[in-house]
């Protein structure tokens, strides 16, 4: 998530606001026509797991965009090496930043099949107790009630002109090897889930008047899919609409969408722009954008100082500013290889702020100065950042993560590293040892001094 813009700075050094990005002055699209560094590391993506799991989601919006209802029926296998005995979902509005502003995601008539029960252990954890041996389907179903939070600026934003829904639905919480049962951020608009590539079919209703803009495509009326994804989001407003093309190489669609409603906004073809250059630019360095379609959606809730939300194919940002070079950076770096981001959350935030300075021409807030609570802790879990805030967040994960990197050697080389380590870990849930593998290809000494930024292996 990107935070802030060039005039906070001074607010970020002296203790004020939080920031996590910046425009410089080297145009995006300059910076994304350059050639990336040739570094021996070629080959496809590899394809994303067949035995992935499927999410077939029905989702009403009711007038007044305060209450969503739906239902949900997710497949999932359990991995051939082994089997399991339940299913975890995690219930995110659930978690205490939304349910102190009114949110509440309430679940009912869960069905698994026979001998299955369900258990809900905390407020953002339901279980569904089901014995599957290696590599058998389990099928579980539900229906679900969401009501949207008083306060805007979040995930989750209702009432008005919009609605905006992310990770608002039970979602699987599979890391690939076991069920992540981290306790949910109490920062503001932070993540800290873990989900599986899963495909979506979603239908959608909405009131009269309202276009909706979502993960994935659009495949018919009130229909979308999203193949290979880790999570799907969608916003319903008024939106002043354009669309493009990104050759990554091949072409991928790029959707805009900016609320008409918004006092002060950019206009749609700013945000297109550098949507576009980050797109090329990244796929040039780490391979090619993997799907068929990128969509940005600029909101007038979200404050300037707010910043993006991240979501596989699909980002928000402020309809007054914008950073596509970092919301847009984590299509590789959360998207495309995952990470337990309460455990680990530098793997996509510290790399997608190294990302983002390929494209913005300088890292954010190259000299800021990092507290000593903050300082050489890179690797510390979101349960210590939450203890912090989110400035002393950004400046120990984000900002001190490119700085690790950067210590490392050259950039060109550091990008190869990371390209090595998009082909090894593209649509898994990586850990910080396949990071320090890759790099290890290129710096035999990254484990000494990423560990003594505070990293651990």
């Amino acid at each position: 998530m990107y935070r802030g813009r060039v005039r906070l700075l001074a607010r970020l050094v002296s203790g004020g606001a939080i920031c996590a990005g910046v425009l410089l002055a080297t145009p995006a699209s300059d910076l994304a026509a350059r050639p990336s560094q040739s570094c021996g590391v070629t080959g496809a993506l590899p394809a994303a797991p067949e035995s992935r799991p499927h999410y077939a989601l029905v989702v009403r919006v009711h007038r007044g965009l305060k209450l969503v209802t739906g239902t949900l029926t997710v497949t999932f296998r359990a991995p051939l090496d082994h089997g399991t005995d339940r299913l975890v979902f995690r219930l995110w509005p659930n978690g205490p930043r939304y349910a102190t502003v009114g949110a509440r995601l309430a679940v009912s008539r869960v069905r698994a099949g026979e001998g299955a029960s369900v258990s809900r252990p905390d407020p953002t954890t339901l279980v569904v107790s089901k014995a599957l041996g290696a590599g058998q389907p389990a099928v579980a179903s539900m229906s679900w009630r969401l009501v949207l939070p008083r306060k805007k600026g979040l995930r989750l934003k209702g009432g008005g002109d919009s609605i905006r829904l992310g990770s608002f639905f039970p979602l699987l919480a599979w890391d690939g090897s076991d069920w992540a049962r981290d306790a949910p951020t109490t920062l503001a608009a932070a993540e800290a889930w873990t989900s599986p590539t899963a495909d979506f079919d979603v239908r959608v209703t909405q009131p009269p008047g309202l276009r909706v803009l979502a993960s994935g495509r659009r495949v018919g009326p009130g229909r979308w899919q999203a193949r290979a994804v880790r999570d799907f989001t969608l916003a319903a407003g008024r939106f002043d609409l354009i669309t493009g093309t990104a050759r990554v190489p091949g072409p991928v669609r790029v959707t805009v969408g900016v609320e008409k409603t918004a006092g002060k906004r950019k206009s749609p073809q700013a945000f297109l722009r550098s949507a576009i250059a980050s797109l090329q630019r990244y796929s040039a360095l780490y391979r090619p954008y993997p799907w068929r379609t990128y969509t940005m959606v600029g909101m007038a809730d979200l404050p300037e100082i707010a910043g993006g939300l991240e979501y596989p194919t699909l980002v928000y940002q402020p309809a007054a500013s914008e950073n596509a070079a970092h919301e847009t950076a984590h299509q590789w770096f959360y998207s495309l290889v995952g990470n337990d981001q309460a455990r680990d959350p530098w793997l996509d935030e510290g790399l997608a702020t190294w990302a983002e300075s390929a494209v913005n021409g300088a890292p954010p807030f190259e000299h800021a100065t990092i507290p000593p609570e903050s300082a050489n802790r890179i690797g510390q879990p979101m349960s210590y950042w939450d203890r912090l805030g989110e400035r002393r967040y950004f400046l120990g994960a984000y900002l001190q993560s490119y700085r690790a990197l950067l210590s490392l050697g050259p950039r060109p080389e550091v990008d190869c590293a990371l390209r090595r380590y998009v082909l090894n870990q593209a649509y898994r849930v990586a850990r910080p040892r396949d990071l320090l593998l890759a790099l290890q290809a290129f710096f035999p000494d990254a484990e000494q001094k990423l560990e003594g930024f505070g990293a651990t292996f």
